[in-house]
């Protein structure tokens, strides 16, 4: 029998439709070794068959048919699967706290099901029974600022039938009294710092850590999941937030960026700017240096009726492809798909420049994300990666000729594929090992 072959790390992405396995060697010996990608396997996601673990083990399988039985030092995992990180978030003002908890929430990976501003009330309570999130996002009040409300809303969670692990990210003032109240009624409390300290100030990075280690211990309790904690050894991340962590390595590598995921649930969309000094002159609401926006009508597969209705008439076809094309037909039809979703997706996620009519005359203003100095769009994902017409996809998500007035990547930035499909992976394994390593299998995947 042959020997295993020792390698760094395996990392496998579990998502909606199919799970990857990637086999990564040359990262522990950064800068004198050659970190690369040296296989993947692909297999059908197996939540529904009650045990995610038959596809990472069938996806291993078919990994180690290619490169021989492998011994790795790491095992690591990303998910976006039975459910990804259901989330809801609640804060003291929509535009204020409960945005700040919002961007955090889909910062970190979250699926986000529902959202409140102000004092909670029974229906608001019923709705979070019914969406049952794994976890909470609890802000509210600048620091100095209201408490009653964000302890309000504490009490109100007690009153919940399911005990979601709760993050408390707001005021600091609040932060023990509602930790006690929430502990004294059986839920799991994490608190970081507030999301929102100051009137357009966001701190919403130390909340992303937070959610992302909650992500961890909620995961491995979900239906179909458990077997996955036990074949990690070094954790699971939610699929989307290790993309956008991707994403910052690379942005403080090579410039403000957009990173676009289509997948078969869902279409997400990471960017990496502080945008324009002319658009910040002008922007009316604060943004995230990172920021991510996911479009779950938008995906190759499970949303794939929804994305059609997107498409001209004559371009709809009567195939939906299905998880993993077969044909020639059904690839056609899915890049088809894919063209809709992250052209509508990148559209969504990026703000515009609005005309106002005031006494002195027409003001022009910039509401929401600015892309326009984003001069690198990044594609990521199976559909992009895997089907044909990858990079004109990107090339259709950028602003036309002249610009206009959507705030979209400008019309000659550079665009690129994730050839190796490796960003998830990547994110995950800027945990461990060197950024400089992660960073070169991120740069040989774009041709960097």
């Amino acid at each position: 029998m042959t020997s295993p072959r020792p390698i760094d790390a395996l990392v496998a992405e579990i998502g909606s439709t199919t799970t990857v396995v990637s086999a990564f060697e040359g990262l522990a010996g950064w800068p004198t070794g050659t970190p690369r990608l040296l296989g993947q396997g692909v297999a059908p996601t197996s939540v529904a068959q009650g045990d995610v673990g038959i596809g990472v083990d069938a996806a291993r399988e078919a990994l180690e048919a290619a490169t021989g039985p492998l011994a790795p030092a790491l095992t690591l995992a990303t998910s976006s699967a039975a459910g990804g990180l259901r989330m809801t978030v609640h804060g003291l003002t929509q535009k204020m706290t409960a945005m700040a908890a919002r961007e955090a929430a889909l910062g970190a990976g979250g699926v986000l099901e529902y959202q409140t501003a102000g004092r909670l009330r029974d229906h608001d309570l019923r709705a979070i029974d019914e969406v049952r999130p794994g976890l909470i996002l609890l802000a509210g009040g600048v620091e100095g600022g209201d408490a009653e409300v964000v302890l309000h809303n504490a009490a109100r969670l007690v009153e919940l039938e399911a005990r979601p692990i709760v993050v408390y990210g707001g005021n600091s003032a609040a932060a023990e009294e509602a930790r006690a109240s929430l502990e004294a009624a059986g839920f799991r409390v994490r608190v970081t710092r507030n999301v929102y300290p100051g009137v357009d100030e966001l701190d919403i990075v130390p909340a992303r850590h937070v959610i992302h280690d909650a992500f961890e211990e909620h995961i491995t309790h979900a239906p179909g999941m458990e077997r996955i904690g036990e074949w990690v050894s070094g954790g699971i991340m939610p699929t989307p937030g290790a993309v956008l962590v991707a994403a910052e390595l690379l942005a403080a590598e090579l410039g403000d960026l957009v990173v676009v995921d289509v997948g078969g649930a869902t279409t997400d969309v990471h960017s990496v700017t502080d945008g324009s000094p002319e658009i910040a002159a002008i922007a009316t609401d604060p943004q995230p240096h990172a920021k991510r926006t996911v479009e779950g009508d938008l995906g190759t597969y499970v949303s794939a009726r929804h994305a059609a209705e997107l498409l001209p008439a004559h371009e709809r076809d009567d195939v939906l492809p299905p998880a993993i094309p077969g044909s020639t037909m059904e690839e056609e039809a899915a890049a088809h798909l894919a063209r809709v979703a992250a052209v509508t997706a990148v559209e969504r996620h990026a703000g515009q420049l609005v005309h106002l009519y005031t006494p002195k005359g027409r003001q022009t203003v910039a509401r929401g994300r600015d892309l326009t100095a984003c001069r690198l769009v990044l594609g990521t994902g199976g559909a992009l990666t895997r089907l044909p017409g990858g990079e004109a996809i990107l090339e259709a998500t950028r602003a036309a000729a002249g610009g206009g007035e959507r705030l979209l990547p400008p019309a000659d930035a550079r665009v690129a594929l994730d050839r190796d499909y490796v960003f998830a992976a990547c994110g995950a394994l800027s945990r461990h090992f060197e950024k400089g390593a992660v960073l070169a299998l991120m740069r040989a995947s774009i041709g960097q």
